[in-house]
């Protein structure tokens, strides 16, 4: 009985001991599994973000591809567009060439000679043509009038151009009436200069 007794008193003792150093050891593990846990969190925050980041960036990378695929595309379609006609020449038909009266459109055998020598040249460079007839008029009459009348006359010249040989498609009539003097209308040679017809060849 006496022999068991420092037996049992050393179990206990280790018992004892390993309880407490359990205890210990729960004491001193459970805050480093906290700041574990915790670390964890952020690295997976982190990861979430990252993959968040990616979405985004690849997001942005289709936009940018978008843009520039629609940028070529405007590029494209503008250099296709039709280039516009360059001046070629401009040619003044005044009142001493084609004398128009005052109030008439009737062009006379020198006036026509003039656009025979124009349409002449015009075949001779061989190349495809635009012409722009403009009618003008003095400032005597209304308005309306002479609007109507600029534009008798321009349509006057285009004829005479069509039966000389200039397609009427490449040609187009527009009048100015009296709002565009080259000179002073209260002469009776400022109004004669008024009267006129300009022709703009374009190519």
């Amino acid at each position: 009985m006496f022999r068991l007794t420092p037996l049992i008193a050393a179990c206990s003792a280790l018992m004892l001991s390993a309880c407490a150093t359990q205890d210990f050891v729960k004491q001193s593990v459970a805050p480093v599994q906290t700041s574990v846990d915790e670390l964890g969190t952020r690295v997976q925050a982190q990861d979430d973000g990252l993959k968040a980041l990616g979405g985004r960036v690849q997001g942005g990378e289709a936009r940018i591809q978008a843009l520039e695929k629609d940028a070529a595309a405007r590029a494209q379609a503008f250099a296709n567009l039709p280039k516009p006609p360059t001046l070629l020449m401009s040619t003044m038909l005044t009142d001493d060439k084609i004398k128009f009266s005052s109030g008439r459109a009737h062009l006379t055998d020198a006036a026509g000679r003039e656009l025979d020598q124009l349409v002449a040249k015009l075949k001779a460079d061989n190349q495809p043509v635009f012409v722009e007839i403009q009618g003008h008029t003095d400032a005597t009459g209304s308005d309306a009038g002479n609007q109507q009348l600029g534009l008798q006359r321009a349509e006057a010249v285009r004829l005479h151009l069509a039966r000389a040989g200039l397609p009427l498609a490449r040609m187009a009539t527009i009048s100015y009436g009296e709002s565009a003097p080259l000179a002073d209308n209260n002469s009776r040679e400022g109004r004669s200069t008024n009267r006129r017809v300009q022709l703009i060849v374009m190519r």
